[in-house]
């Protein structure tokens, strides 16, 4: 069987490992690899071109999704070696060890289906494995830009100076028909448990179950700023008064250019629209436009394949 390696040397644990130890591994595990080094995720489309059995992705949440994007509807498997800062991904598949250890795992391999997320923009479609959202996280990963580089501590200090005076949005959006417009501190769809670096905002969350959870956070949460902090990072989120968490599997939100998510990434909608954007403030939600453009996110059932060792799944 033939396997083609991903290495991304920027990932935080990269340094401890190689691609010719993994080669040797996926050797050793009886699978013929090949590995191609790649600069940035452009290089990826040639890469993956070539890819035909399984491709083994040895990086961080970031990687995952660059190869698993490239590779839907191909019904290629993915092997993840978690190398990266959070490993939602990985967590979310319960894989656990070094890539030699889940390399030989694989002796005894299950298969993982797992769902994904599509927001169509005036751009054409973009995807997300873990969380899209709109509102104070993605304005606080706009202004964190992990191409700065990594850092808990300086997200941690972003979060605060962002929180110190912000003010929550008027958002028009539709959920499978149904009406959520309003006013939110936070309005995150989640596809995993866990986003960013393992904030766990959705712990009921099941990507392979066809639904998003939806994370919403009301205007008046901004008085406890302090709480919502506290809960992110402890995993309690959903305990707060003004949190509600619902399913849903197509939504539309009207958009005007404020930030948006997509995992890891954050965009702003300038880089789409140019300079007409306009965003619409909290207070005068009624000069909203509400016929156009709006994004649409939907779920994509069973997109994304993965193979884990069966012992990372048993009792599941």
């Amino acid at each position: 069987m033939h396997a083609t390696l991903v290495f991304n040397p920027q990932a935080r644990s990269a340094s401890k490992f190689t691609p010719e130890a993994i080669l040797e591994a996926l050797k050793q595990a009886g699978y013929n690899a090949t590995y191609t080094p790649t600069s940035s995720e452009d290089d990826l489309d040639g890469v993956l071109q070539q890819a035909k059995d399984l491709v083994v992705v040895a990086g961080g949440d970031g990687s995952i999704r660059a190869v698993g994007t490239r590779l839907l509807k191909r019904n290629i498997p993915i092997v993840p070696l978690p190398l990266g800062t959070a490993n939602n991904i990985a967590r979310t598949l319960s894989i656990n060890g070094n890539p030699q250890e889940i390399i030989a795992g694989l002796a005894d391999p299950a298969e993982r289906i797992l769902d994904i997320g599509c927001v169509t923009t005036p751009k054409g479609p973009h995807y997300f494995l873990e969380a899209m959202g709109i509102g104070v996280f993605a304005d606080i990963l706009e202004k964190y830009n992990p191409e700065d580089g990594k850092s808990i501590g300086r997200a941690i200090q972003t979060l605060l100076k962002t929180l110190n005076h912000y003010q929550p949005k008027f958002f028009h959006v539709n959920v499978d028909g149904q009406d959520f417009s309003g006013s939110y501190l936070l309005f995150e769809v989640m596809n995993t448990p866990t986003m960013g670096f393992h904030y766990q905002l959705a712990p009921e969350a099941k990507p392979d179950d066809g639904l998003f959870d939806l994370v919403l956070i009301h205007a008046n949460q901004r008085e406890k700023y302090v709480k919502f902090i506290k809960s992110v990072l402890t995993g309690t989120l959903e305990t707060l008064p003004d949190v509600s968490i619902q399913k849903g599997r197509k939504l539309e939100i009207a958009w005007r250019g404020f930030p948006l998510h997509l995992d890891g990434v954050a965009m702003a909608g300038k880089e789409w629209m140019g300079d007409n954007v306009a965003e619409v403030r909290m207070e005068d939600p009624e000069l909203l436009d509400v016929a156009k453009p709006y994004l649409q996110v939907e779920i994509m059932p069973e997109a994304i394949h993965f193979l884990v060792p069966k012992s990372t799944i048993a009792g599941n």
